[in-house]
């Protein structure tokens, strides 16, 4: 037994047995509590908390008392949602009731981003900003705003055209085209160098989504003015102030188109 688990009980109450006895979800997780037993005396209670996710080891929860006994609870966790349920016919129940994917199922969707195809299932009020992000990986997608569409740091091009990725549906992007700026940099296109070039980042959080903005303004206007450029760039927020740094950048990534 480790040294946390060795040190001297004490009483807490019954409110705090229960916060404490609460079962973590994501990872593993010792911790002890303590209660009275029916003779009034302390018994300390140990407990080892691992969550796995559905396919390789179930979730197993071993409580180990100061007497010597143990006692291990399964828990299996649904690999879409992350509900927990205390059986696997349970677990297969929920999935096919709300993550059916046998029967062309509307969660099911196929996205093609920078050129790679994608099939995953997303629930209904996953925005696309989350998807592509959380689920898929492509870290260039911010949410400076925190979802509510006024930076520009989350945006993404989608069918040819600009959007904030934090305002639309994944589910309703099923079969869309999509570019974020990790396929521009993989492309080497012009707009990444001329961003770097003349230094239009300080922190960098927002650059991401300006440089998605100008290289969907260039691909429909390929010699913009400065005027053009700066109405593009115009949803687009730099907390850092770096903004006539944008408009030089741009006008030479035009140049070299």
């Amino acid at each position: 037994m480790s040294e946390e688990t060795k040190k001297t009980p004490k009483t807490i109450s019954r409110r705090e047995f229960l916060k404490d006895a609460g079962i973590v979800v994501g990872g593993t997780a010792v911790g002890s509590a303590f209660f009275l037993s029916a003779c009034g005396k302390e018994v300390e209670v140990t407990k080892t908390v691992t969550t796995t996710a559905l396919g390789t080891t179930s979730t197993k929860t071993v409580t180990t008392t100061a007497g010597g006994s143990t006692q291990t609870v399964t828990k299996y966790t649904c690999p879409v949602c992350s509900q927990e349920f205390n059986s696997l016919g349970a677990l297969k129940d929920h999935f096919d009731t709300e993550h059916d994917l046998s029967s062309g199922s509307a969660n099911l969707i196929k996205l093609t981003v920078n050129g790679r195809l994608y099939e995953l299932n997303v629930e209904p009020r996953w925005s696309l900003q989350k998807t592509l992000q959380e689920k898929l990986g492509f870290m260039s997608i911010k949410t400076m705003c925190g979802g509510l569409g006024q930076c520009g740091s989350c945006s993404v091009i989608v069918n040819g055209k600009p959007i904030l990725s934090c305002m639309a549906l994944a589910i309703e992007c099923d079969g869309a085209e999509i570019e974020t700026a990790e396929g521009f940099a993989e492309a080497e296109h012009p707009i990444v160098q001329a961003y770097i070039k003349n230094h239009c980042m300080q922190c960098g959080y927002c650059t991401p989504g300006f440089i998605v903005t100008a290289k969907a303004l260039l691909d429909h206007n390929p010699n913009p003015t400065k005027e053009e450029i700066i109405e593009a760039l115009g949803g687009n927020i730099c907390r850092c102030g770096t903004y006539p740094a944008h408009i030089i950048a741009v006008q030479e990534a035009a140049s070299k188109l």
